[in-house]
């Protein structure tokens, strides 16, 4: 058993994106398991979606609705998030990626919550492509001259794919209302907060250190160990 959880943690860290892979895991797993518990009358993904109006039933949902892929067209983007977000995970680090993923995810969903309250109408949200879409424009922001081949025959280059990828996704929700369909790009908001000027666009780490964190309450071991830290930052 200790020989399995070394290999998977040894195909984790391969190629250092961890984070990455352990989401397409976790959601290849799950779209599995819910199509084989499916024939005992199971709905596995209830337990993972969205209810954006009633979501302090189940609040864990609101960051684990993206591991929701139901078809194959949301498998795709499984793979759209290997490249794209293996990409940022190894430029930014674990640290700084895995905090910009919770943010997306967390802003996404209240998002919904707010159009919900607005409109009166509770929506199950879920499906990857959400979060991607901030994932997407930071990426693009990052990498603007990278092309890439759509439909594998017209090169596009990344600045131009953000806005498509952004189109596709206020289109498909504005059949709901304007306010769901704001709410569906709203993780482009984060990825400004991580590009260009914005506060982490150094890194978690380099925005502790400018802000003097830790403060005061930490023990004198805790500050240096922060030090020790500050030292890898620099270098």
């Amino acid at each position: 058993m200790n020989q399995y959880a070394r290999d998977f943690r040894r195909f984790l860290y391969r190629e250092y994106i961890p984070i990455t892979k352990g989401i397409i895991v976790f959601s290849l797993a799950l779209f599995i398991g819910h199509y084989f518990l499916s024939f005992v009358r199971i709905n596995l993904f209830s337990l993972f979606n969205y209810p954006s109006l009633r979501w302090f039933w189940r609040p864990w949902t609101l960051l684990t609705y993206p591991l929701v892929n139901r078809s194959l067209g949301d498998l795709f983007a499984l793979l759209w998030l290997w490249f794209i977000g293996g990409s940022l995970e190894r430029s930014w680090g674990g640290q700084t990626y895995g905090l910009f993923l919770v943010l997306l995810t967390g802003v996404t969903g209240l998002a919904f919550t707010l159009a919900s309250w607005s409109s009166g109408v509770n929506m199950y949200v879920s499906g990857l492509w959400l979060p991607l879409t901030g994932l997407t424009w930071a990426w693009a922001k990052l990498f603007p001259d990278r092309e890439l081949l759509f439909w594998g025959l017209i090169p596009v280059k990344a600045q131009w794919l953000a806005w498509i990828h952004a189109g596709l996704i206020f289109f498909n929700y504005l059949a709901f209302g304007v306010t769901f369909a704001l709410a569906a790009v709203s993780s482009i908001a984060v990825a400004y907060l991580f590009t260009g000027h914005g506060p982490f666009a150094r890194g978690v780490r380099y925005w502790a250190w400018t802000h003097n964190y830790p403060g005061k309450g930490f023990s004198e071991k805790m500050k240096n160990k922060w030090r020790r830290r500050r030292l890898k930052v620099m270098k």
